[in-house]
Formats: C-alpha cells, structure tokens, sequence
C-alpha cells in the first residue's frame, strides 16, 4: 500500500521530473556560446553571444528568441553564494568572517579563485573562463576626483560614496591585518592542506568588492538541492543499517526516508519563501553579462532548486528579441544614485529615481517659496513620532512628493481640523491640493537653485579657462546624473500642478 508520506514523495518526484532545467531550442541542441570551458562545465544557454553596445560589454541574441524565454543556466556549483549562516572558510580569519556584510564575504571568495588561478591550482572550467571576462578596472565613484564628485550637485551622492570610502578602508586595513595573521600559521596550515588567503593589495581588495557589487544577486537563502540530497542520503543509509539490524521493518523504512524527503523539499521550495530566513547573495559566472534596464521588470534571475542551477529570463512584456539585439534584464528598483555608485551608469528616464534633500533644506525652500505660519514648526515636535530630524532625508518623485514631504506640507499649511494622524495620512481632497501646492513650490525653488548654481560653475570656469568643461567619461557621467536629477524635479513639480520657470 502507498502511504501518505510515500505519495507525496512520488508527487514531488514527478514535479522533479518535469521542470525545465536549461534553456532548449526548439531543434533540440543547445547552443554553446561562451565556450567549450563554460560548456564542459554545464553552462547551456540559447543562442546568445557577449557583444559591445556604446562601449559597454552585454549580450546579444544571436538568433530570435521567445519573449519570456530562459537564455541561460549556469549549474550553482560554478557560483560564489553567502548566507548569513555561512560558515567561515578554513583560509579566512573567522574574527573577520563573522563581522563581514555579504559583499566582504563575497569578495574574499572571488579573490581566492583569482589566487588559486594564478597559482595554477585546478579551477572549475566556467570559472576559469569567466574570470577572464571579468572587468580590470572600475571607474564608479569610488575613483573619481573630488572635482568630478562634486560635478553631480548631489549632496546625498557625495555623502554615499564618502562612507562607501571610509568603509572600504577599514575593510582593507582589517584583511589585510588578517592575511599576515593567517600567513603566519602557513606551515601549520599547509600540512592540513589549506593555503591561507594571500594579503589582497588595497586595489586587489577594491576591485573585487566593486566586482561584488556591480555584479552580484540576491534571492531567499532557501536550502540546495545538493544539501538536500546528503541529507536525505544519509536518512536512507540509517532506515538501510535500521532493516539490517532488525530495527525496523522495510515499509516502516521506507515510510521514514519519504517523510524526510517530503520534509526536506517542503522545507527549502516552501517554507524559505514564507519564512524569512535572510537572503543569498550570489556572484554567478555568465549571468552577471546581462545588463540593467528598469523597463525588464518581469525578467527573472534564479535558483531553480530540482535542477540545481541559476537561470536568466527574459520579460515576457517585452515581447520576442530579434537577433542582434541586446538581452536585457532588470537589476530591481534601483534609483541612479545606486546605479551610478556601485555599477558606473545613469540611466535616462529612470522611473524609480529621486531627488533626496535633508529636511532643513526642504523646510527652508517651503518657507521662502509658500510662507506658512512660524508657530506650526511647533506641530513637528508635538506629532505622534516627532519629525524633528533635520537631517533626515525627504523624497521628491516624479509622482510628487514623497511620504515625508507631504507630511510636512500637511503639518504646515493644513489647519488643525484637516490633519489626520499627525499628517501622515491624506487629509480632504482640498487639503491634499494644498499640501501638493506647497512640495511643488518648494521643489520648483530647489530647481531654480540648481540651475542657477549649475550656469554660475560654468561661468567661473570658462572665465579662469579651467578645465571644467574639460571632456571626460567621468565629467560626462557626473553630468548626465545632475541632468536626471533636475529632471525628476521638474516631473515633480508638474505632478504637483506647477512649473519650472
């Protein structure tokens, strides 16, 4: 007879034998088009080939391809993953393992495949030809000049990336510190058969965090299937050694190896979903080709559990590619000011951009462009949670204004009787016109002051004979960023019914 436990194995068994694995064709082959190394390795993709596009390396269809279709699958044993609950590799300071972030650990792991290559240690093939595709060099923020940094007019960016420096150095400090420390124990070490991580160089260091960061994914940090079948291996040698020694009877064996492995795929398909058990962040060979735009939203980088392999889909939305176009896929809502600090790029009409002043700027440009009242300051400070953080950073969208700024202009513009919940929720219809009124007079102010500080830089260089307007890759980005900005507040300003003059 099949018990529940066993039916349900076979279900799950069945759904194993169904799922798609890797991208097929419709002749049957898959076509190998990141070479014979990535291939061997288990790497399948459609017809896809790495190309140029303005001076930036992708991936380009080779052939039509369905909307939606999977264009890649790289096998997860060819990936750097981390966890929280990762644990520390024996060539790592467990001291530095434990207090590094996902993109530290992530970066240590890529910096010894980089060693074990140039050491000549036997690497896995996709990763061999993968770390050759790899970018040499990185011109984000994190490299630019002051000059070029201040060229944005973003004080929100030039904070970020002064943190992201300070924090790099201490990370670099620390590694390096850790290096030496496990250097020392080499001879220890070798006859376990362990090389130690070599002490990085700072630019060693950076380059594989900029790696990291410019290239990696995140997802559930379900469990694996490779994990699940030691598991469940070693359930069935115990009901094997249980039958023997007359401990159980076969079907009661049986019984108890099915439950396991019902509980096990339930578990890590599941019950990662619903529960939160942090996120894997994953630097995958071969998938970190494919660029960024915010339009690919129903793309889909992910772990496909049966078959033990990350995979790349194309939006369904953005219907068939034709050959010779570039593939492309979303990295998630991501504002330029993330884009262009960790990946180098700005991209034009970015629907998830912003405009982030602090709170006294924002205060300031309400009071000269909409007077209101100076005695209702005091509603800040009396609200439920005080919004007396002046350096708190308040949303302008495209929308409007953001959470933060309608509560403001509600707190100071609305009377008393049209305030609901400190106001952080709509007021009347005429309470909202008002509030909107008020963030977009306010954001048309910090427009105008843009511009005018924009054209007075200009001036003052051209009348030095400065090399200001200088072109530069760096320049160029730092202007194409401010561009975007102005035109995220002159969007907002007409969602709120104004204009920019």
């Amino acid at each position: 007879p099949i018990t529940l436990a066993r039916y349900y194995m076979l279900a799950f068994s069945s759904l194993i034998a169904s799922r798609a694995v890797a991208p097929t064709r419709a002749n049957g082959g898959d076509a190998l088009f990141f070479g014979e190394r990535a291939a061997r390795a288990g790497v399948s993709a459609l017809p896809v080939r790495i190309a140029t596009f303005d001076g930036i390396r992708g991936v380009e269809a080779a052939e039509a391809l369905d909307a939606g279709a999977r264009v890649l699958a790289v096998p997860a044993a060819n990936a750097l993953q981390v966890t929280p609950d990762s644990p520390c590799p024996r060539w790592v300071d467990p001291k530095v393992w434990r207090s590094a972030a996902w993109d530290l650990r992530l970066a240590l792991l890529l910096l010894r495949v980089k060693q074990q290559a140039e050491r000549g240690e036997g690497l896995n093939e996709a990763r061999a030809a993968w770390l050759d595709l790899l970018p040499r060099s990185f011109d984000t923020p994190l490299y630019w000049s002051d000059a070029d940094l201040e060229a944005t007019g973003y004080p929100p960016l030039i904070e970020a990336v002064a943190k992201q420096r300070a924090l790099w150095s201490k990370h670099r400090a620390e590694v390096a510190a850790s290096a030496r420390a496990m250097g020392e124990q080499a001879s220890g070490e070798a006859e376990a058969g362990v090389q130690p991580l070599c002490a990085p160089s700072g630019e060693e260091l950076d380059w594989a965090l900029s790696c990291v960061r410019s290239r990696a994914f995140s997802g559930p940090a379900s469990g694996t299937l490779k994990a699940a079948a030691a598991q469940l291996g070693f359930a069935g040698l115990l009901g094997l050694v249980s039958v023997v020694g007359g401990f159980l009877a076969p079907q009661q064996a049986v019984d108890g190896v099915s439950v396991v492995g019902v509980s096990l795929v339930f578990s890590d398909v599941v019950a990662s979903r619903l529960l939160a058990r942090g996120k894997r962040h994953v630097l995958c060979p071969y998938l970190d080709m494919l660029n960024h735009a915010s339009s690919r939203s129903g793309s889909r980088l992910e772990y496909d559990y049966f078959g033990d392999a990350f995979g790349a889909s194309l939006d369904p939305a953005a219907g068939p590619v034709p050959p010779g176009a570039e593939l492309l896929i979303s990295y998630g809502d991501r504002s330029n000011d993330q884009l262009l600090q960790y990946y180098g790029f700005v991209e034009a009409g970015n629907p998830h951009d912003s405009f982030l002043v602090d709170q006294q700027s924002f205060l300031l440009a309400l009071g000269e462009a909409d007077p209101y009242p100076k005695e209702r300051l005091r509603r800040l400070s009396q609200a439920r949670v005080p919004l007396t953080d002046n350096t708190a950073a308040v949303s302008l969208t495209a929308e409007g204004g953001g959470p933060r700024a309608m509560q403001l202009a509600r707190l100071l513009f609305l009377a008393e009787a049209d305030l609901a919940d400190d106001g952080a929720s709509p007021s009347s219809p005429a309470g909202e016109e008002r509030a909107r009124r008020a963030v977009g007079a306010a954001a048309a102010l910090v427009w105008k002051q843009r511009r005018d500080s924009r054209l007075e830089a200009a001036g003052a260089g051209f009348a030095k004979g400065s090399p200001t307007d200088a072109p530069s890759r760096h320049r160029g980005l730092a202007r194409a960023f401010a561009a975007e900005k102005e035109r995220v507040l002159e969007r907002c300003v007409a969602a709120c019914g104004g204009r920019c003059e």
